[in-house]
């Protein structure tokens, strides 16, 4: 009896448990803390954007010292548009952003929560939708450039509001160079109901059939796990380091060899099938949010120039306009921005993927055409625009 009274004396009470608990915790977050101070205060900076973007073909668009000046890390996404750029010229391209990362003529502006009765216009999109060279202009003269040479999601907001002087209207441009379909699912799916449209319009292409060392699926993973680890990746420089470290032991071992497998296994960064399937459920998705869609072709000038691409630019486009108007989706090809056109449509080009500053206008002017054919706005005034 006098033993097991002992023994009951000197149990550890719960509320002792607790205090030694939060005592271990604590001093594991604070060594934590102190390898992160002395990594920032010891060594330099590293990018989040150089250690997401991980395939040749995307890092020569975003993430080379001449195209990383706009970008940066995203969790979810990789790359991203920096916010609150005002009136920077990168790649021959004059553009603005504002805090939400989008590219808009009001810099450092957030967009407004959407009133009653205010109508809302998303462009989801790839560098087309973005307005690449849109307008053109040279970096030593970033002011000479006619302010009427807009992307047509500007073009869709300035006509709109004239036409509806008493409405609230914003056309949003929710676009990034170099982006899918696979990358455009996964950001309208974290912020549709943030952005709340009226009207979607979705265009990509180009990217998806893209040929690139691994395909989005597997470089571009969106599960939780895969999106919590390269968000601490991008929050703390203890984690960039040990993955920078990790990555350039890995690149040491057999680093030919793994490059000429890569070379010998190129495909499309997003399957025909999984591009198909990424657009059908982006319109699902927008229709579920009561949202119109229009489904929009991407422009190519011609078959002469890059011919294997060619053929996968008109196999893609030819297989969405089929599946869209299956289901009943409005779509847009706009005959003078494909290789059907050539060589009269390339007065509407900058090159041969890229429409130029008349052909943002052409854009406009037949999609304003579409949405008042289809009522897609049906609340509205819809005006004509002549290219």
């Amino acid at each position: 009896m006098e033993s097991t009274a002992l023994e009951s004396s000197k149990e550890i009470s719960p509320k002792r448990r607790l205090i030694y608990a939060s005592g271990v915790y604590l001093t594991f977050l604070l060594i934590l803390a102190a390898i992160e101070v002395g990594t920032r205060l010891t060594m330099e900076h590293v990018s989040s954007l150089d250690l997401f973007v991980i395939t040749s073909q995307q890092k020569a668009q975003v993430a080379d010292a001449a195209q990383a000046t706009i970008f940066e890390g995203d969790p979810l996404l990789l790359w991203r548009l920096k916010p609150k750029l005002d009136q920077v010229v990168w790649d021959f391209t004059v553009l603005s952003t504002n805090s939400d990362h989008l590219r808009s003529q009001r810099p450092y502006e957030s967009l407004p929560q959407k009133q009653p009765g205010a109508t809302r216009v998303v462009c989801l999109g790839d560098s087309v939708t973005f307005g690449y060279r849109v307008p053109a202009v040279w970096p030593d003269r970033p002011a000479e450039y006619d302010r009427d040479w807009l992307p047509f999601p500007t073009l869709l907001e300035k006509e709109l509001r004239q036409a509806n002087p008493t409405r609230q209207i914003d056309v949003i441009t929710m676009a990034v160079p170099g982006y899918t379909s696979h990358q455009g699912l996964a950001w309208l799916q974290r912020d549709i109901e943030k952005y709340e449209p009226d009207l979607l319009i979705v265009s990509f292409g180009w990217n998806d059939a893209s040929l690139s060392d691994i395909a989005d699926r597997e470089a571009i993973r969106t599960n939780p796990s895969a999106v919590g680890s390269r968000w601490l990746i991008d929050h703390s420089q203890a984690f960039a380091h040990a993955l920078r470290w990790l990555r350039s032991r890995e690149h040491t071992v057999d680093a030919s060899n793994q490059q000429l497998t890569r070379l010998r296994n190129r495909a499309a960064r997003v399957s025909k099938q999984e591009y198909l399937d990424n657009m059908i459920a982006i319109a699902q998705l927008a229709r579920q949010h009561a949202a119109t869609v229009i489904v929009m072709a991407a422009p190519y000038r011609d078959h002469s120039s890059e011919a294997p691409e060619a053929d996968r630019m008109l196999e893609y486009r030819a297989a969405l306009g089929t599946t869209m108007k299956q289901r009943g989706i409005p779509f847009l090809e706009i005959r003078e921005l494909t290789e059907e056109a050539f060589p009269a449509n390339e007065g509407w080009f900058g090159e041969r993927i890229h429409p130029n500053s008349m052909g943002h206008r052409l854009i406009a002017s037949e999609l304003l055409e579409l949405i008042g054919s289809s009522q897609a706005l049906a609340n509205l005034n819809v005006p004509t625009l002549i290219p």
